[in-house]
């Protein structure tokens, strides 16, 4: 891998996540390790383009009130709905993410990356349902141009799969399925499946392009590899358990209305497979176009 680069010591960031744009403001500076981790995002210090969408993300130098209050943990930080917007709440940070007012404010007592990795990541999955979008706890593939989303619980098997991927891998660990419009102004599909920057076990130099949603597939053990279509009531409830939105009714409301269109206009599939044959071969020849 290249060396890793990082931001000018006192600029603010621009990066782009999932098709959607988030200022990184400080009234200070940024710490080395954040320049470090926006960098890796693909973050940079150029002036933004113009118009009033971005996510402005605002660090500021004095803790919300709340915070005094929040328990001391060494545990990951908590994400709760509260006071109509989503906190995050550890003994390090406090993060309130306004995702309806395109406003998140960070608190951080240590000036390591993980606080505002960890704003970031959760300020876009508050945000993608507004977008008719959804954050997933999948991996993502893209074979022939057309990506496909690998989906199911922790210990399923998604950084495996994707290690052994001779095709390009957007994401081990978390994806956007976002409407086309958002990525690709041209046209497309309903859906597009578009990098997060966000990776699990695997190194994250994959790429940063958006592509067509072709396929969901949920991942299982098997014997061999097999494919099986789900049914629409069968698909939804197994998308949910992968659906990364934040505890806030609000939001899975919109969530819900964006699963239900997903599944009527992308087809969902169980998959099992065993690594010791990789199903690359049998997935190009089903779930891609020819």
């Amino acid at each position: 891998m290249p060396p890793a680069q990082t931001l000018p010591s006192g600029a603010d960031a621009h990066v782009v996540l999932a098709g959607l744009r988030f200022l990184v403001e400080t009234p200070a500076r940024l710490s080395g390790p954040e320049r470090t981790a926006l960098a890796a995002l693909g973050a940079t210090a150029d002036t933004p383009p113009s118009g009033d969408d971005a996510i402005v993300v605002r660090i500021e130098a004095s803790p919300p009130a709340w915070h005094e209050a929040t328990a001391r943990s060494d545990g990951p930080p908590a994400v709760l709905w509260a006071d109509g917007c989503v906190r995050v709440q550890h003994s390090l940070m406090a993060a309130e993410i306004h995702p309806f007012e395109r406003r998140v404010t960070l608190f951080r007592e240590a000036e390591r990356a993980w606080p505002l990795e960890v704003t970031l990541r959760v300020a876009l999955a508050a945000t993608l349902p507004g977008k008719g979008g959804l954050p997933l706890h999948a991996a993502g593939v893209v074979i022939a141009g057309s990506g496909l989303v690998f989906f199911g619980p922790s210990g399923a098997g998604k950084s495996t799969l994707a290690a052994t991927s001779p095709f390009p891998v957007l994401s081990d660990e978390m994806v956007a399925v976002v409407p086309s419009s958002l990525v690709e102004p041209a046209g497309g599909g309903a859906f597009s499946l578009a990098p997060t920057g966000f990776w699990g076990e695997l190194d994250g130099s994959g790429l940063r392009a958006s592509v067509p949603l072709a396929a969901l597939a949920e991942l299982g053990k098997g014997e061999a590899f097999s494919l099986e279509r789900l049914g629409r009531r069968e698909a939804l409830p197994r998308l949910i358990a992968s659906t990364l939105v934040p505890p806030a009714p609000p939001l899975w409301g919109l969530a819900l209305g964006v699963l239900g269109e997903l599944v009527r206009r992308v087809p969902v599939y169980r998959m099992r497979w065993r690594p010791s044959e990789p199903p690359w071969d049998g997935l190009r020849e089903r779930l891609t176009p020819h």
